[in-house]
């Protein structure tokens, strides 16, 4: 059996709106239980606060509804006449009339009509698993930012006391005569442009944490702890395998078979126009007495049945509901091959993405970053016994600074496209290779 990982006539498991309880968003709403380092934590957080998946839930109920509508027979009618003249008959004046009747439509025509809102409803539940990708993606991607924020500054602070340390050397050799004033003002200048870079740095930390906020659903100013690390985890599969997961797994994919689905059945229904519709019922006539002695009957009531039927000649009206739903066959046709043409280059993008940042971590890591630490401490050396000058100590300070942020930015964008990834998936790889295993077995 292929591997799925979406089984297209279930609905995906979430709460219903009953069992759903939303934090309301107010302005001493908090998540102190849950830690910044906890980022499971505060995707669970948001997928049971974030009002983008109640409301989701909501239109998937609403839909649901619709087929228990749409497959109901039309109301009974009740009739009622009455005679202004009476009618005399041999039998006694006919005085009211009252009848019952009921509308039945060609056989299908109910069946169809569920089908179309099941598969809308089937299309409402798939996209209840889009928005949550989306949101536990917007929660991923705000904390790994927030990881890059803050050890973008630790680094810049700690980089600001090495450049301070850098100064006390640069004073100490004036003061001696063994270097010149001009060793002094670089140092001191270069620790101005280190405060100044802190002091832009510094000021990103709100933005980042209204984004966090506003996907957990809380005022834009709470605070959050700091993510203090972000494991780099391999990818396990290959580009080909990854990029025929998200074909065959995306929830959004899905939704858009479930919407060409309803449109087929749609087109199904408006043929069925062609024919008739009946309708069935009973008439009671309640009558006078005869107005002539001993008349055999008199004052019976009679009770007759009634039968109509709908003439559909209006045949070119009908051509046209044919064609409209043909058309927008095509239309969700097309939408589902434009999806997954984006979902194709979208994928694509994220593995070079997510490639890069591997081979950037292992360079900085294996390589870059080792040079540079080498490169300072040996530059410092130098300069205490003479041997460098001042602007090569600032300069390998400035590689080493260069180099440990590109390596967190490396980090971090290897998260940010993973989490790119298993949006487009639809499920972290490590469930989606369980429930590929899981099909495969089957």
């Amino acid at each position: 059996m292929s591997a799925r990982t979406y089984d297209p006539t279930v609905p995906p498991p979430y709460a219903t709106l009953s069992e759903r309880v939303v934090v309301p968003r107010t302005e001493d709403s908090s998540v102190a239980e849950i830690s910044g380092n906890d980022l499971p934590g505060l995707v669970t957080y948001a997928l049971q606060n974030n009002p983008r998946i109640t409301s989701a839930i909501a239109q998937y109920e609403a839909a649901k509804t619709q087929v228990t509508q749409v497959t109901a027979l039309p109301d009974p009618k009740l009739s009622y006449r009455h005679f202004l003249e009476e009618v005399e008959t041999r039998v006694g004046p006919q005085q009211y009339a009252i009848g019952i009747s009921q509308s039945l439509p060609w056989l299908g025509k109910l069946r169809l009509q569920g089908e179309v809102a099941s598969q809308q409803a089937h299309a409402a539940a798939a996209r209840i698993s889009t928005i949550q990708n989306e949101v536990i993606a917007e929660v991923a991607s705000a904390w790994y930012e927030l990881y890059y924020f803050n050890r973008a500054l630790q680094i810049m602070q700690g980089n600001r006391d090495l450049v301070v340390h850098l100064e006390r050397v640069a004073r100490t050799r004036y003061s001696t005569g063994a270097a010149g004033h001009p060793d002094v003002i670089r140092a001191q200048v270069e620790l101005g442009k280190i405060e100044n870079d802190l002091a832009s740095l510094s000021d990103r930390k709100r933005p980042l944490l209204a984004r966090l906020n506003a996907a957990l659903n809380r005022p834009s100013h709470s605070s959050i702890e700091m993510p203090k690390d972000a494991p780099v985890v391999r990818m396990p599969r290959q580009d080909t395998q990854i990029i025929a997961g998200v074909a065959n797994n995306n929830p959004e994919l899905h939704a858009l078979a479930f919407d060409i689905a309803s449109a087929t059945a749609a087109k199904e229904r408006a043929n069925k126009d062609f024919l008739p519709d009946f309708s069935f019922g009973i008439d009671y006539i309640a009558t006078g007495n005869a107005r002539a002695p001993n008349v055999a009957g008199s004052g019976d009531d009679p009770v007759s049945a009634a039968f109509t039927m709908t003439l559909p000649i209006q045949r070119g009206k009908y051509r046209a509901g044919v064609q409209a739903a043909q058309a927008r066959i095509v239309g969700e046709q097309a939408r589902r091959d434009q999806h997954l043409n984006s979902l194709e280059a979208s994928t694509v993008n994220a593995l070079f993405r997510l490639r890069d940042a591997e081979r950037q971590i292992d360079l900085y890591q294996n390589t870059l970053l080792p040079k540079a630490n080498e490169s300072l401490v040996a530059t410092q050396r130098a300069y205490s016994s003479g041997g460098s000058t001042f602007s090569d100590l600032i300069d390998a300070q400035r590689v080493l600074l260069v180099f440990e942020l590109a390596e967190v930015r490396a980090i971090t964008d290897h998260n940010l496209a993973r989490t790119t990834l298993e949006q487009l998936m639809g499920a972290p790889f490590d469930a989606a290779d369980t429930k590929r295993e899981q099909h495969d077995g089957l």
